[in-house]
């Protein structure tokens, strides 16, 4: 049967119409740098986020010094330096959780963040 549907119907492949793809450059190709991109994009994340977390301490201690007797600017500085340390929170938080689900699914607190990816040959 699929001999007469390969008569009927021509196989077609993507690379028919749109001819071969590249990768862009940085972008790896072998299964195991995988691991280390994703480890890679996740520090620039966590670095991000500390220094927006480092930006909003500074600029709510400067409203704070400058807010003076403006009670509206103190309670806006005193604002933004608790949003401050919530977010500081659910960072620590995140990696705490990522931790236990690593463990409880991988049997390794790292296998999510630093995952060790193998290459399965046929």
């Amino acid at each position: 049967m699929s001999n007469v549907l390969n008569l009927i119907v021509p196989k077609v492949f993507a690379s028919d119409f749109v001819g071969n793809i590249n990768l862009p450059a940085g972008i790896p190709t072998q299964v195991p740098q995988v691991g280390s991109f994703i480890s890679t994009i996740v520090r620039f994340i966590i670095i991000v986020a500390g220094l927006f977390t480092l930006w909003q301490f500074l600029s709510g201690g400067l409203g704070m010094i400058t807010g003076g007797s403006d009670k509206g600017k103190v309670a806006e500085a005193q604002n933004k330096i608790t949003m401050a340390i919530t977010g500081l929170a659910i960072i620590a938080a995140s990696f705490l959780i990522i931790g236990i689900v690593s463990q409880l699914l991988f049997g390794s607190f790292t296998a999510i963040l630093i995952p060790q990816l193998q290459s399965v040959t046929p």
